[in-house]
């Protein structure tokens, strides 16, 4: 009950339990509020019903004040009845649209750990750690790291550069010893030929060896020493230290697992690794395949258990699977080498339908595409290798855009492709000298070419001449990194801010124009992921706001996801919501809009909060979640 004389509609929704629990010092709780039909009141206040024929008539009610009805078209905003006959009004507290007197329900986080559900994803790798003070943030250790993993197709070798001291600091032998290539790149039968790298939310590195009329594999190293394995019990761990000390193959404690994958010759070509679920929190990883097999047009996609590398799903496939990413609502996109793009839902292995290259546009007969990249907002960039130009693709207005770089000195745009925490997309073009190109990808126009005014270059002369750019990427602090896959296969790291050059020499033919440092993944994704999964305990329930507080520091960032339905078990397959990243959204998010944007009209029981942290390296900062509450009423009451 509500005592008299105090605020009804303000105590009834500003009032909430907080579940405190200690741990170390006080921690903040996940505080979570269900809405239900309201008691009868006290002796000045009644409710009656309000129209039955309205949908929400089981719930809603009209407050009296003495016998005289107050009028609101949002019951929830009527603050009190004054003197017994005047009703005062108030901004709606909340974006939980239910009647005066919803009983207020809090509770913490399920788990006995504290009010945060830590353990499952601790075990399974997951960095995110509690503060003292009860929130969660991101280990330290996650920002100290600042990897490039470099593949040798003219070897059968993965390289570990460090990108702040410059150096290599690894060399590991991948693929199958029957398939290790030396001296041949880059397309050569019978050779492991390493190309497509990625990295997870773990910062471990996942090589696919394409294996051209031969077993193709992917293997796995781990970022930290720790990780490793020593799998011949001699107490250490047996491991890479640099270029000049490769241990033989399956003899690195460091690199984890090489699977086969795939058919004989079915030729590995795309590879990206998703979100992730609860029991894979850094993300799995997806190997496509290019060649045709047994009549098929494509021998498929196949996730990948992280742990094994055993293969977790099988996704038939009817076209070449020659790059992918994923974008920030979770959806995987296949890219077909000059044909077009493909949605995959990762969770369900529902393959969308297939997006051909646009006609739109005169290219001068050129129809090619190649690397593939995403940027914050969803879009996708097509470089254009033998084209000069990019295509860009947004799949929410469903229109392309196009990048003209011949005007700029281009004869072609590169293999890679890649985009930075500004917002600009970059992309290496071949060259006397290369040169390497960048635009705001906000310059998106739909249905045009971007002017060419808006187009950046970099001339790359210092760096020597002679080698051709594949790879981009870019490091934890901003830095550019283009790869070569002709020989003397130079590393050169570019300032974006001051156009300096660096070259490093070491690799040998770097034929990749994937996500080898990780930079977009953690762009788009979050360095890691942690969820919450709630249940309401009701049926069809109306999820109302996500409220938090939050600390971002210059630099680093927070994105909330959501997933429902009726079932727990249901969620892994559940489409993916996106609800608000900080610091540029605030706080409350109305979660009854995002629903409905997305076409979810009845949501289920269980709802899973998924929130990303992005932490900077230059200078470093972790952002830190210090509390999350979500609010939701159910329509016959709190079951």
């Amino acid at each position: 009950m509500i005592a008299r004389g105090r605020r009804f509609a303000r105590s009834a929704f500003a009032r909430r339990i907080s579940v405190a629990v200690v741990r170390r010092a006080l921690s903040l709780s996940l505080l979570l509020v269900a809405c239900a039909p309201p008691p009868r009141m006290y002796e000045v206040l009644d409710v009656t019903p309000r129209d039955a024929s309205r949908a929400d008539a089981p719930d809603a009610r009209v407050l009296t004040c003495n016998g005289v009805p107050c009028v609101d078209d949002d019951p929830c905003t009527i603050e009190e009845c004054v003197d017994r006959v005047r009703c005062t009004h108030t901004v709606a507290p909340t974006l939980c649209r239910c009647a005066p007197g919803c009983v207020d329900r809090a509770q913490g986080a399920a788990d006995d750990a504290g009010p945060w559900s830590l353990d499952a994803s601790s075990e399974a790798g997951s960095p995110i750690v509690a503060t003292d003070a009860g929130g969660l943030t991101v280990a330290l250790e996650l920002e100290d790291e600042d990897y490039l993993w470099v593949p040798n197709t003219n070897e059968s070798t993965l390289s570990k550069w460090d990108a702040r001291t410059r150096t290599e600091i690894a060399r590991y032998r991948v693929g199958i010893a029957a398939g290790e290539c030396a001296g041949r790149c880059c397309w050569v039968n019978n050779c492991n030929m390493p190309s497509r790298t990625v990295v997870d939310g773990r910062g471990d590195a996942y090589v696919a060896s394409r294996g051209f009329m031969m077993q193709g594999t992917v293997s796995k190293i781990a970022a930290r020493r720790r990780d490793c394995v020593d799998r011949n019990g001699n107490g250490m761990i047996d491991t890479s230290t640099g270029a000049a000390n490769v241990l033989p193959f399956n003899e690195d404690e460091c690199v984890l697992w090489t699977v086969d994958v795939g058919p004989v010759g079915a030729v590995l070509r795309s590879l990206a690794i998703d979100r992730g679920n609860e029991d894979n929190p850094n993300g799995t990883p997806w190997v496509g395949a290019c060649e045709s097999i047994a009549g098929v047009d494509n021998a498929g996609l196949f996730q990948l258990d992280p742990r094994t590398g055993a293969v977790l799903r099988t996704v038939d496939f009817d076209r070449c699977a020659y790059g992918a990413v994923v974008t920030p609502d979770g959806t995987l996109w296949q890219h077909s080498h000059s044909r077009g793009l493909t949605p995959v839902n990762p969770y369900s292995g529902i393959v969308g339908t297939f997006v051909p290259l646009p006609t739109t546009f005169a290219r001068g007969g050129c129809v090619t595409s190649y690397g593939v990249t995403a940027d914050m907002q969803g879009r996708l960039w097509l470089s254009g290798s033998a084209c000069a130009d990019v295509l860009g693709y947004d799949p929410r207005v469903r229109a392309w855009t196009r990048v003209e770089l011949r005007s700029r000195g281009a004869t072609s745009a590169g293999l890679g492709i890649t985009v930075d925490s500004t917002g600009r997309v970059w992309v290496p073009a071949a060259g006397s000298p290369p040169r390497v190109f960048s635009w705001d990808a906000d310059a998106f126009v739909r249905g045009a070419t971007i002017a060419a005014r808006d187009v950046s270059v970099i001339d790359l002369t210092s760096a020597g001449a002679g080698w051709t750019p594949s790879a981009v990427g870019m490091d934890r602090g901003g830095a550019l990194w283009v790869a070569s896959y002709t020989l003397p296969s130079p590393l050169v790291r570019v300032d974006p801010t001051t156009a300096a050059i660096e070259r490093f020499d070491g690799p040998n033919r770097v034929y990749t124009y994937t996500d080898f440092t990780g930079g977009v993944r953690r762009l788009l994704l979050g360095s890691a992921t942690h969820n919450e999964v709630i249940d309401t305990q009701c049926a069809a329930p109306q999820y109302a706001e996500l409220r938090w507080r939050a600390e971002t520091p210059p630099g680093t960032s927070l994105s909330f996801s959501m997933r429902v339905a009726n079932t727990e078990s249901a969620l892994a397959t559940a489409p993916v919501v996106a609800v608000a990243t900080v610091p540029s959204d605030l706080a409350p998010a109305d979660l009854t809009a995002r629903l409905r944007a997305e076409g979810i009209e009845n949501p289920g029981r269980f709802a899973r909060i998924s929130i990303a942290f992005t932490p900077s390296s230059a200078p470093v900062g972790r952002p830190t979640l210090e509390s999350l509450e979500l609010s939701w009423r159910c329509p016959m009451g709190p079951g």
